[in-house]
């Protein structure tokens, strides 16, 4: 053997896409795990992986499993097996493969299985058409293992004034950096759809992807009925499609396991390094919204660790729930964004079923490093309120310095943070905003504001005519009244 035998390597992977007409046919998320855990083994040359499992992980989704991973080592016959159940991130199935990676080096682990599935677009057809699905009720046991954070992503106060729907959060980010870089409303709206078609693009050409014909920059950016408003200025194009039938697995182990099962070396993916930042600050004591020193942290961290820069990468998967989250995420890696920045077609048309979404873009990176050996892969994650931030490298040759991984909190509160007032009366300047829609009509927007002192408050309206204007006038830099927490109009 070539390398250390305590190598962690991802030796097999499959994605599956269920289309069925009648819900009444299709299969529940964990018979779509079954399959595709199945099908991860068959493409590792090594069917019986599945009876070596000691882990199982999977990815909590929107489904009512108690615990899915019990299931699924009764079926792959494998009662010894941990099971484990992640909470809801972005960041938690990079999590799951750096703790399983970490147990393999140690000798705790040889063979882990990661799996995820929805079945959102099934689930949702039922229940208009009335249709009773019948899926597996399951009350326990609980998990070996929850991973879970016990940090609280946002404030009592954030969540009073409205901060809430994901798409307004991360419009604050977006007409921030815009107004940063001087574009026009106008501009802006086509520069995000031109950087969303390029994503439609690659997932037309992906047999995994949800939507396989792209659209045009002209169906992303304008709002029609098929395509509303959500969040200023993203429209439901430009947003993560959770409506979707999709599982992913993968299946992780050691290398000296690898060569004793038969897996041929060609299907061997190493881990190379991988950082989290796990706590930033809350939204409230952001230091401004243009860019994200945490994701920094974590990016330049990463490149330490493997002796790597961004040059090096000829695959990159950022996370891609909103376009601000792929603008932040090539600004913190030093990515050109002129340059592919997805393996699948991203969130809104490979498919972002709910919290699986990287399992699928860690498969597809899987195949890409496969098919261009000697090549180096780079994948990020995102969860919460930009709160978590994960990023990966991956390699089809084994890691000069090993698998290196750290978690990177300490260092996080650190960073500066902007302090923050409940209320203020009296003048402030708006720092950037978030416009929220309903049925293709803004209903009320929630403003971050800098006082004079330089603390930041939060200001709401559902003034119709400063809502209207927004749209189609610059807001930010703009000095408003504010009484407590209400803009004065």
């Amino acid at each position: 053997m070539d390398c250390d035998p305590r190598l962690p390597v991802i030796v097999g992977t499959a994605q599956l896409v269920q289309r069925t007409d009648d819900p009444a046919d299709s299969a529940e998320p964990l018979q779509l795990m079954t399959e595709v855990a199945r099908r991860a083994a068959e493409d590792a040359r090594a069917p019986a992986l599945l009876g070596r499992l000691d882990a199982i992980y999977v990815p909590r989704g929107l489904w009512q499993y108690a615990n899915p991973a019990a299931i699924l080592r009764e079926r792959f016959g494998v009662p010894q097996a941990e099971t484990g159940l992640a909470s809801v991130s972005g960041t938690m199935v990079q999590r799951m493969l750096n703790d399983a990676a970490a147990q393999i080096v140690a000798g705790k682990r040889d063979v882990v299985l990661l799996a995820g599935a929805e079945a959102e677009r099934s689930k949702r057809r039922a229940r208009k058409q009335g249709v009773e699905l019948g899926w597996t009720e399951q009350a326990g046991p609980a998990p070996d293992r929850e991973f879970d954070s016990p940090h609280p992503e946002t404030t009592r106060h954030e969540i009073e004034i409205g901060l809430r729907l994901p798409a307004l959060f991360f419009s604050l980010y977006e007409n921030a950096m815009r107004h940063a870089r001087g574009e026009s409303l106008k501009a802006h709206r086509t520069r995000i759809a031109e950087l969303w078609a390029g994503f439609a693009r690659v997932a037309a050409k992906n047999p995994h992807a949800w939507t396989r014909e792209p659209p045009s920059i002209e169906t992303i950016r304008d709002t029609t009925a098929d395509n509303r408003m959500v969040a200023w200025p993203y429209t439901k194009r430009l947003c993560a499609n959770m409506v979707v039938d999709q599982a992913a697995a993968l299946i992780l182990c050691s290398a000296e396991t690898a060569e004793r099962m038969g897996v041929p070396r060609r299907q061997w993916v190493f881990l190379h390094a991988a950082t989290e930042a796990l706590q930033s600050p809350f939204l409230s004591n952001r230091i401004d919204f243009t860019h994200h020193p945490g994701m920094r942290l974590a990016a330049e961290r990463l490149y330490a660790l493997d002796e790597k820069g961004p040059e090096d990468f000829e695959h990159v998967d950022l996370y891609s729930c909103f376009p601000a989250a792929v603008q932040l995420g090539a600004e913190a890696l030093g990515l050109s964004q002129e340059r592919p920045l997805t393996v699948t077609g991203g969130l809104a048309y490979a498919g972002g079923p709910f919290n699986s979404y990287v399992l699928h873009s860690t498969a597809a990176m899987h195949e890409r490093l496969r098919e261009s050996p000697g090549s180096l892969g780079l994948a990020s994650g995102i969860g919460g309120w930009f709160t978590k931030n994960a990023f990966s490298i991956y390699g089809s040759e084994p890691p000069a310095r090993g698998f290196r991984h750290e978690i990177l909190d300490a260092e996080l509160a650190e960073l500066p943070t902007r302090e923050h007032a409940e209320q203020h009366d009296g003048r402030a300047w708006v720092e950037t905003y978030g416009l929220a829609h309903h049925e293709g009509k803004p209903i009320h927007a929630i403003l971050a504001c800098l006082r004079d002192d330089g603390r930041r408050v939060w200001v709401r309206t559902e003034d119709q005519g400063f809502l209207e204007a927004m749209t189609c006038r610059e807001t930010i830099g703009r000095a408003v009244e504010v009484r407590g927490n209400t803009l004065v109009t």
